[in-house]
């Protein structure tokens, strides 16, 4: 009882007022799915920002991306895909924009993840606000604790980088959880490059043109696969056809030539719903009554029949798996189970009630309580695999013939048609037939998933190695070795002339092996989409990255890496061919029936990262005070912290509006920082108090002559500086700051030595400690660079939304054009710096075309432009939003066009 109110006290010293609104504006937002996201024509730097927080629409449209399941709905997601890559790369960072979206994104679906964890998900709001100032060494710490690699800034996108990759996942248009833009935007946070996602179907343009578009607009590389099977059920072996790029224009290219494939994959669509619908009559028949024994049937708390409506609701283009019957059966039944345990739970309380009163038994009670027990037992760790496997496993009962009959029924027109075939899950058909197959199919087979790690689950390690050995042989070893592998392993039924043909074969062209997740998100405890050569991984990541992620064994390893070609002394093989897993083994959360006490343990540094600001910074400050007021005079003290805080404001007020001092205000200011510095400079006075005595008492040349006098003093002052910057610098490390943000701090200091020296007579005749002088000027330095440094960054902010909007004012789309017109608008009267900067480009040739002033001057005319701007926004906009932008062309229109001319 005592934990639970401590705990209850934390949470409400926790947060600010601000985090509070904004967690219950994201459940509001959730509540509401089928609200548009914020409309994107608009700029994030324009006009959207006055009625859309920039989060929140992160938030929204990562929701319509997740939630939004429905095939038709595929432009929705891609509009919200586009918003949230949008809104996520314009934060507050010039250094690391990529990084920064990164970690954005996967906060905010942290915090849509723990709806029901209401302090779980301020704090991921919280670090979202932290997240969003980019500050290199808070995005970096960030990465860490995610456990997510930095991908290198050179402003390329993902697929230029040629960091991570993934040779075989799936959707939710094949097996998988995801939707399309969903799984490509989880590759874009992991930081892969290229992704290949596997269909069993292609007959419909718009099944694969959401992955394709998702990757055009993240920047990632994805390929598409059409997986297929071939031969007879419980024997079927299955490969993944790879065509060429510009996968729309070769298939209409080779639609006739196609058409035997198209038509199989079809039927074996066919062949798979026929069975499906026979699992699910034989559960409605048999395991569904198991499951409702006990209990009426057609009542709330007895599971009714499942049908294929059921799965065409979750599973778009009838492309059905066991994956999604045991979603389907999961959802259903942990509905029906929650409420069993709270009628359960009811009569457990009330049978202990009368027990009390004599009115029933002990073993009455006994069995009640063992009946409650027991189904929230059950509830609390049901998952879909467990589900699965009782009810719905059995090679026997999901398989099928595939419609085609044999590999030569099909490998040979696809390869002569052009693109690769790839053998998958190949250890699926056992190394006796998977020999055959490679050597038999040489002519065709291009590749072979040598890593699989959804089959890597159920696999002995020894059939991997097996596997490994083989290929290397092959490739790349002498016939004799692999006919001696071949004899050891009992595979002795093949000609020889075919093992003399396939080995010369892939002599000449390696079988080239890959590792591909067969990712379906459906199970957590298997490590998840991406893998990354350890080569690859940056160095600033790597200590905590290797050693949280699984690497895969080193000679399939190598085979990877060298395309097959391996090497001639494994042994000594370095690093360079490691490969790691990008995802991560996981555990389904238990289901809560909501009754719980969910007082999680939170210790000292989590609680201290969110307690409320207020109160925080001000244990900063009077921590930092103690040893400044023990080495100096209250009022010194107070001046000394006086200027550290006046130079943090000023440094911020400065760097949003310049010398506009009507424009200043104090949510601009930077308050943790200033208390970050006001702690760390208190412990400075007395480490610079101790140099300067020490200075004072090794000083060995006397006083007695000007010459020495001033030695003295420009010496001092030097060693003060030199000292300041120094601890400066330390502690900038310890707070992970960036070297080129040390190595300036560091210089900053020195810089002050000349001007303390040169005014310590002014100093003296006011009775300042050294020290204090020298402090005074160290910070007078700091604030014209860190000033100038911050104006600097805000300045290339503005400029970079002004030149992504300027092109859409020449664009055939009249929305397109009178959005940005609204855009310049806004960002020229409302945000810092609009105006010096839309000055700047207009009068600047190598950043201004010589067209846009006369083509602004035109389009802002005040007479054409306040009626086309007010029509589009009455037309466009909801009657709030239309008042407010109205307003806005009015106050401020005609006074842009006098400014323009």
């Amino acid at each position: 009882m005592k934990r639970n109110t401590l705990y209850k006290l934390i949470d409400l010293i926790s947060f600010s007022p601000q985090i509070r609104e904004l967690a219950d504006l994201l459940n509001r937002k959730v509540e509401h799915i089928e609200e548009k996201t914020p409309d994107l024509l608009s700029h994030p730097g324009g006009f959207i920002r006055a009625f859309h927080k920039r989060r929140i629409g992160i938030a929204a449209s990562y929701i319509q991306i997740a939630r939004q399941l429905d095939m038709k709905d595929h432009h929705k997601r891609l509009h919200a895909l586009k918003t949230l890559i949008e809104l996520s790369l314009h934060a507050k960072t010039v250094s690391m924009p990529l990084n920064t979206a990164r970690v954005q994104i996967e906060i905010m679906k942290e915090a849509i993840k723990n709806l029901d964890n209401r302090r779980k998900q301020m704090e991921m709001i919280a670090d979202f606000s932290l997240a969003s100032y980019g500050h290199e060494a808070t995005i970096r710490q960030f990465l860490k604790e995610l456990r997510r690699l930095e991908v290198p800034e050179k402003g390329m996108p993902l697929k230029e980088l040629n960091l991570g990759w993934d040779s075989h996942v799936h959707d939710n248009l094949s097996e998988g959880r995801k939707t399309p833009s969903q799984l490509v935007l989880d590759a874009f946070i992991k930081g892969i490059s290229n992704l290949t996602l596997a269909y069993y179907d292609v007959s419909d343009k718009d099944l694969i043109f959401e992955a394709t578009q998702a990757g055009k607009i993240l920047g990632v590389d994805v390929s598409i696969g059409i997986e297929f099977s071939v031969g007879p059920r419980c024997c079927r072996k299955h490969f993944m056809y790879l065509p060429p790029p510009a996968f729309f224009e070769y298939y209409d290219i080779h639609r006739q030539r196609l058409s035997r494939f198209m038509e199989g994959l079809e039927e074996n669509r066919r062949r798979r719903q026929i069975t499906i619908t026979a699992i699910l009559e034989t559960f409605n028949n048999t395991y569904r009554h198991r499951l409702n024994e006990g209990y009426r049937e057609g009542s709330t708390l007895a599971i009714n029949p499942l049908n294929i409506e059921d799965l065409q609701k979750i599973v778009p283009h009838g492309q059905y798996s066991r994956n999604h019957l045991n979603e389907l059966l999961y959802v259903r039944f942990r509905e029906i189970l929650r409420r069993r345990v709270l009628i359960l739970r009811v009569q457990n309380e009330i049978f202990k009630q009368l027990h009390h009163q004599g009115k029933v038994s002990e073993w009455e009670v006994g069995q009640v309580e063992n009946a409650y027990f027991n189904a929230r037992h059950q509830y609390t760790f049901l998952t879909p695999d467990e589900l699965g496997d009782i009810y719905f496993s059995g090679k026997n009962i999901i398989d099928y013939d595939s419609a085609f009959l044999a590999e030569e029924d099909i490998l040979p027109q696809l390869k002569a048609i052009g693109g690769e075939i790839v053998f998958n899950r190949p250890l699926e058909a056992g190394l006796e037939r998977v020999v055959p197959t490679i050597i038999y199919s040489y002519p065709y087979i291009d590749k072979v998933e040598l890593i699989n790690m959804r089959d890597y689950e159920t696999r002995n390690p020894s059939q991997i190695s097996q596997l490994t050995t083989f290929i290397d042989l092959i490739n790349n070893r002498d016939i004799d070795e692999l006919k001696k592998f071949l004899a050891e392993h009992g595979i002795e039924n093949i000609e020889d002339d075919a093992i003399q043909e396939a080995h010369r074969h892939y002599h000449q062209t390696p079988l080239i092996p890959l590792c591909g997740s067969a990712s379906t998100g459906w199970k957590p405890h298997i490590p998840g989409m991406g893998f990354i050569r350890a080569s690859d991984v940056p160095k600033k990541s790597r200590r905590y990255f290797i050693k949280d992620h699984y690497r895969l064994p080193k000679p399939a390893a190598i085979l990877i890496t060298t395309q097959g070609k391996g090497l001639e002394n494994q042994d000594n093989a370095g690093t360079e061919h490691d490969i790691y897993s990008l995802g991560k083994s996981g555990r389904f959360k238990p289901n809560l029936v909501g009754d719980e006490e969910r007082f999680e343990h939170i210790g000292w540094r989590r609680f201290w990262r969110y307690l409320n600001p207020v109160i925080r910074n001000s244990i900063r400050i009077a921590i930092g005070a103690i040893p400044a007021c023990l080495s100096l005079s209250f009022v010194y003290a107070a001046i000394w912290f006086g200027i550290t805080f006046i130079r943090n404001v000023l440094v911020d007020l400065f760097s949003a509006s310049g010398m506009q001092i009507k424009g200043w205000t104090f949510k601009d200011v930077n308050f943790d920082n200033a208390a970050q510095s006001l702690f760390w400079t208190g412990f400075s006075v007395p480490v610079l108090s101790a140099v300067k005595s020490g200075f004072d008492y090794s000083w060995t040349f006397g006083l007695d002559t000007p010459v020495r006098h001033e030695l003295f003093v420009w010496m001092k002052f030097f060693t003060i500086c030199v000292a300041n910057g120094a601890y400066i610098a330390m502690h900038n490390t310890l707070r992970r700051f960036d070297n080129r943000v040390i190595r300036a701090n560091f210089f900053r200091s020195v810089l002050a030595w000349p001007f303390a020296a040169v005014f310590e007579p002014v100093g003296n005749f006011l009775m300042v400690p050294s020290i204090v002088q020298a402090k005074f000027w160290s910070e007078v330095i700091a604030a014209v660079i860190e000033g100038i440094g911050k104006l600097s960054q805000r300045v290339v902010l503005r400029k970079r939304d002004y030149l992504e909007i300027l092109p859409m004012l020449r664009s055939d789309k009249k929305e397109v054009r009178l959005t940005a017109m609204l855009d310049i608008l806004f960002i020229w009267a409302k945000r810092q710096r609009g105006r010096t900067c839309l000055s700047q480009i207009l009068t600047n040739r190598k950043e201004n075309p010589a067209e846009y002033p006369e083509l602004m001057l035109k389009l802002f005319d005040p007479q054409n432009a306040h009626y086309e701007l007010s029509m589009f926004i009455v037309d466009r906009y909801p009657p709030n939003e239309a008042i407010v932008l109205t307003d806005f062309i009015n106050a401020y229109l005609i006074a842009f066009d006098n400014w323009l001319k």
